[in-house]
């Protein structure tokens, strides 16, 4: 069973890296085609800018957390998607909760999903400051 966790955590852990490399694709074409150097056009937009750019990496981390959540059920580790999601979401945030857990069989899965969750985040953070410093910090 351990390499049924393996070989499944490491397809959903390219998954993972495939949808975030989207958006961030998604994201730094949309400032780069959106922050021209009309001022006058975006007075207002740096704020606007970076409240998008947040909500599309949230999107995505969601949209993967999702796919992790669709794994839950369709392995038959979680019964309901509903409680896979809030399951797949607390692991990917290393949140934690502890309040539904897998069974023996799968619980290396979970720890491969909070593994990537936490780099995830990290390049999220990343994206959201160079945004941040594309738009307040260029010359």
């Amino acid at each position: 069973m351990i390499w049924n966790n393996i070989l499944l955590g490491s397809l959903l852990i390219v998954v993972t890296i495939f949808i975030h490399s989207t958006a961030t694709r998604y994201t730094i074409n949309l400032v780069y085609k959106h922050s021209g150097s009309n001022k006058k056009r975006h007075k207002y937009s740096k704020e606007y800018w970076i409240a998008v750019i947040v909500l599309i990496m949230f999107s995505a981390a969601i949209a993967e957390a999702a796919v992790w959540a669709m794994s839950y059920v369709l392995i038959g580790a979680v019964p309901v998607f509903e409680s896979a999601l809030y399951f797949s979401i607390v692991t990917f945030t290393t949140l934690g909760y502890g309040d539904i857990i897998l069974n023996e069989n799968w619980r290396l899965l979970a720890s491969f999903e909070a593994a990537v969750g936490i780099i995830i985040f990290g390049w999220t953070t990343a994206i959201v400051m160079a945004v941040v410093q594309k738009l307040f910090f260029r010359k």
